[in-house]
C-alpha cells in the first residue's frame, strides 16, 4: 500500500466527519509524512508507523465522539412518521402513479392503434381508388391515414420517454425515504 492509496482509505473511514474534519486530519498525516521521510524514513517504514488507516481513522473518531455530543438517530421516531406519511401521502402518491402507469400504457397502445388503423385507412382508400378511379377525396384520405401513422409514430416514443422518467422519479423517491427513516443527510 502507498502513501495516496493509505490517505485514500483513511478518509473512507472518517466518513462520519465533516469534509472539514477529513480535511484537518489528511493535511495532519501529510506534515507527519513530510517531517518522517526529511528524517530519512521510507515510505513503507512511515505508513507502518502510521498503522492500518482503520486504526488512526478509529482513534480520530474516538477522539471526535469523547469532544462532540452523542447524536440520537431516532429511527423509530423517524419510521413512525414516515409510516404516517405513507398513509396519508404514499398510498395517494402510489394511486396518482398507478393512474399515470395506465394513462402511460394507454398512450402506447394508442399509438400502435393509430399506427393500425392510419395504414388500415391508406389501404383501404387505395383499394377503392383502385376500383372506383381516383378523385381529390381519394387522395386526402391517404393524407388522413398517413397523419394517423404519424400521430401513432410520435406517441410511442413519448410514453417510453414518459415510462423512463416515471421510473427515476419512483427510485428517487424509494432512496429519498429510506435516507430519511436510517437519519442520513448525504446527497443523492
Amino acid at each position: 500500500m502507498n502513501k495516496s492509496q493509505w490517505m485514500k482509505k483513511l478518509k473512507k473511514c472518517l466518513s462520519p466527519l465533516s469534509k472539514e474534519e477529513k480535511s484537518r486530519i489528511a493535511e495532519y498525516y501529510d506534515e507527519m509524512y513530510l517531517d518522517k521521510q526529511d528524517a530519512g524514513a521510507t515510505e513503507s517504514q512511515i505508513l507502518r508507523e502510521f498503522g492500518s488507516p482503520e486504526s488512526a481513522a478509529e482513534r480520530f473518531l474516538q477522539e471526535y465522539r469523547g469532544t462532540q455530543p452523542a447524536k440520537k438517530k431516532n429511527t423509530v421516531g423517524r419510521f413512525f412518521l414516515a409510516a404516517v406519511l405513507f398513509i396519508f401521502v404514499g398510498i395517494p402518491l402510489l394511486i396518482v402513479f398507478a393512474a399515470l402507469a395506465v394513462a402511460g400504457a394507454a398512450i402506447f397502445l394508442s399509438g400502435f392503434a393509430a399506427i393500425a388503423a392510419g395504414i388500415a385507412y391508406f389501404v383501404y382508400f387505395v383499394a377503392q381508388m383502385c376500383m372506383y378511379g381516383g378523385s381529390g377525396a381519394y387522395i386526402a384520405h391517404w393524407g388522413i391515414g398517413l397523419a394517423a401513422v404519424g400521430v401513432g409514430c410520435i406517441l410511442v416514443p413519448l410514453f417510453l420517454f414518459l415510462t423512463k422518467k416515471l421510473f427515476i422519479l419512483c427510485g428517487k423517491l424509494f432512496v429519498f425515504t429510506g435516507r430519511f427513516i436510517r437519519g442520513k443527510r448525504e446527497a443523492y
